[in-house]
């Protein structure tokens, strides 16, 4: 059994749609019931991955009883005979950090106690070391950097939060683990990289949930008359995940499906970029994988 967790940074805007419509959202993004916490829920990332395999067919790596093997059956082609659910088990992609307006540097990652719990937890079934996560009060914040201990008070998106003075260095360690793991040391990546090291903070529970909820990004869409080009259906208000969101997922692979074949055919498909949301046509949806597992540096 071989155990990895999955990083999910989004290239462009991110849909991953809900059941339901909710307040003036005709299409809002999967959240948690609980925590309001946005989340690809594992049914659904299992699906992009297995058609990201199904897309990587024509190179070999992914024949179709390799896709079949590891994701299991077509839908269409499963019967009380056939039907097999396939080797990987594919957990929730959990948000780690969202970006979030601010008046100065242009925005920070927004991260939590809880969100950083979790990421901790995934690194232990990986028997990675990780720092212990940090502790804020309720109604506050600390920073990774001093950048955003020069005020009394900074603005995140719509709230005014205060930041403890010095910043954490116990934050900063994580700033420095995540920016490796998620983003590596691809030179297209060094400024994203050196920017979260330097831009994440972390908030109180008062706090996290307002911004979650205020910092996504929401359009508004029609459909046309194709011959006049007048409103034939809409206004639709979409809800999406920005840019630069940083999201990760438990993955195991189990039992015969554990070969070396099949961990370097994830290796290839993972670790790239992968279509995860919906919109495809639009360009929304993209998100780089990055694949972590025990041993990793």
């Amino acid at each position: 059994m071989t155990e990895y967790v999955l990083y999910l940074y989004a290239e462009s805007p991110v849909h991953t749609g809900a059941a339901g419509s909710l307040d003036v959202l005709d299409l809002p993004v999967q959240r948690e019931a609980a925590t309001g916490y946005p989340v690809i829920w594992g049914q659904s990332l299992k699906g992009a991955l297995r058609q990201a395999a199904r897309n990587a067919g024509r190179d070999r790596s992914w024949p179709e009883s390799r896709v079949a093997g590891v994701f299991g059956s077509a839908i269409q082609d499963q019967d009380e005979d056939s039907g097999k659910p396939g080797t990987l088990a594919v957990g929730d992609a959990q948000l780690i950090a969202m970006p979030v307006p601010t008046l100065r540097r242009t925005f920070a990652w927004l991260t939590s106690e809880i969100a950083l719990g979790r990421l901790a937890r995934k690194y232990k079934t990986l028997e990675l070391a990780a720092p212990a996560p940090p502790s804020v009060r309720s109604d506050g914040g600390i920073c990774s950097s001093a950048a955003w201990t020069e005020a009394d008070d900074e603005v995140l998106g719509p709230c005014l939060v205060g930041f403890e003075r010095p910043f954490s260095e116990q934050l900063a360690e994580w700033a420095a683990r995540i920016a490796a793991d998620a983003l590596g040391e691809d030179e297209v990546f060094k400024p994203f990289a050196d920017k979260l090291r330097a831009d994440l903070v972390l908030v109180g529970a008062d706090i996290v949930p307002v911004l979650l909820r205020e910092c996504t990004e929401q359009a508004v869409r029609v459909q046309l008359h194709e011959d006049k080009k007048t409103v034939k259906e809409g206004p639709f208000y979409s809800e999406y995940l920005p840019a630069e969101t940083i999201m990760a997922a438990s993955l195991t692979l189990r039992e015969t499906g554990d070969t070396e074949d099949n961990r370097r055919a994830l290796d290839e498909l993972l670790n790239g970029l992968l279509q995860i949301g919906g919109d495809e046509t639009l360009g929304k949806g993209l998100m780089w994988g990055r694949l972590l597992k025990a041993g990793a540096a």
